[in-house]
């Protein structure tokens, strides 16, 4: 069950935060800044997501709040591609 903690918190931490860096980017709008900015977000959200994956109470929470706020973040930053 360890690995499996690993795997969500390395992979699914990176997802997290990839998706939320994606999604201040869009809202951002287009240039540099926007992409700079949505780099340093998602930097700061990576950590957060690490010790979030070890400290709930199952690995199955761990895996499930991490990809269902991912989805979230992906398909607003859809949606906010979209609106643009």
């Amino acid at each position: 069950m360890l690995i499996n903690r690993i795997a969500a918190a390395i992979l699914g931490g990176y997802l997290f935060a990839s998706t939320a860096a994606a999604l201040l980017s869009a809202l951002n709008g287009p240039g540099s800044d926007a992409m700079l900015g949505g780099a340093l977000l998602g930097l700061a959200l990576y950590a957060p997501a690490i010790i979030w994956a070890f400290a709930t109470s199952s690995t199955r929470r761990a895996w499930g709040g991490l990809l269902g706020a991912s989805l979230a973040f992906a398909v607003m930053t859809l949606l906010a591609g979209a609106s643009s």
